[in-house]
């Protein structure tokens, strides 16, 4: 399907760094939908940089998750590209426990994916999300059912629905990242029936999916900062059979971004131990999309092949492009990612 695409250029800015900063207007289900990127200053479009997705907090847009945690001026510092999408009426719809939206979020953050591929050429196999609070949420949900490759995913203060956590199957096996306080008064560390799942829950959830062993090894965090009334601890899932879990737990912290002393950022304990847009891209840094490899499988099983099905029942090709479910004489089906 022939994407309608309307790209409205309100603004290139240039600031003293070079960064382009560039609005686009999209439609989808129906309705004018927004986005922002920035390309650091030596991008051209033969580049293949890595993309960051940077996803706002409940109220919030993008702008504004921007101006808080400045990821621009990391993606010009370390050449990627930046992406900040809009939900509709500061939300987004991650099927949360208590209603927010009913937006058809996933489709139009994958048409934004597909956009910036597209008229970016931005490198397939290096995207990365990282969202706060309900955009830690729609993060979890797109790493659960989009079509998309993920290589690294960072939440701070959002985790998974109980719907999502349910209903999650993911194609790939994305690096992991979270971050979250204990004392988070919107999010629960312990979960709650408004909210989801405890973060314990979460991590035991995609260290079960990535194969790691079960019991993380703990690692002190400075702690420079004692009049914030609160230390971050890490975690760390080991033996993994692809991919990587980490969690930054944070005693005392509230719903805010480690590091960033803001009103726009969050409630509760701000921790200053840490610079937590830094840390994040460190982890994202050199990360790629782990994908299960189609053509190994055809290489190894040709013979045994009845046919592929989309997730619809909808018998494809071998090159059809997203999940494909390759179902085999002996009754075995297997879901595989083609990108």
């Amino acid at each position: 399907m022939i994407l309608r695409l309307s790209v409205l250029l309100l603004s290139i800015l240039f600031n003293f760094t070079g960064i382009a900063q560039v609005q686009v207007t999209l439609q989808h289900d129906g309705l004018d939908r927004t986005f922002k990127y920035v390309t650091p200053s030596g991008w051209t479009n033969s580049s293949s940089l890595p993309v960051v997705f940077l996803l706002h907090a409940l109220t919030q847009d993008g702008d504004q998750v921007m101006g808080v945690t400045q990821f621009d001026a990391l993606a010009e510092s370390n050449n990627f590209i930046l992406v900040y999408p809009d939900g509709i009426n500061g939300a987004w719809n991650a099927n949360m426990n208590v209603s927010v939206s009913q937006a058809d979020d996933l489709g139009f953050l994958e048409k934004v994916i597909d956009y910036v591929q597209l008229n970016l050429n931005s490198d397939p196999s290096r995207q990365y999300l990282c969202g706060m609070s309900n955009g830690g949420f729609i993060s979890y949900k797109l790493a659960c059912e989009s079509r998309h490759c993920f290589a690294a995913i960072a939440s701070v203060s959002g985790t998974m629905s109980d719907t999502v956590n349910l209903n999650c199957l993911p194609s790939n096996r994305p690096h992991i990242l979270h971050m979250h306080g204990t004392a988070d008064g919107v999010v629960s560390y312990f979960g709650s029936p408004t909210t989801g799942i405890s973060v314990d829950q979460l991590t035991e959830k995609w260290r079960s999916y990535l194969g790691c062993d079960p019991t993380p090894v703990f690692s002190a965090m400075p702690n420079p900062n004692l009049l914030d009334l609160s230390y971050p601890e890490k975690y760390t899932y080991t033996n993994c059979d692809l991919g990587s879990l980490e969690l930054i737990k944070i005693i005392g912290g509230g719903h805010q971004w480690p590091g960033i002393i803001t009103i726009w950022g969050g409630l509760g304990t701000i921790n200053m131990d840490f610079y937590s847009p830094q840390i994040i891209w460190d982890f994202f840094n050199g990360k790629t999309c782990q994908t299960t490899d189609i053509s190994e499988i055809d290489s190894i099983e040709t013979e045994t092949i009845l046919l592929r099905t989309d997730l619809m029942g909808r018998e494809i090709n071998e090159n059809t492009k997203g999940i494909q479910l390759i179902h085999y004489t002996n009754g075995e089906t297997r879901k595989v990612f083609v990108d």
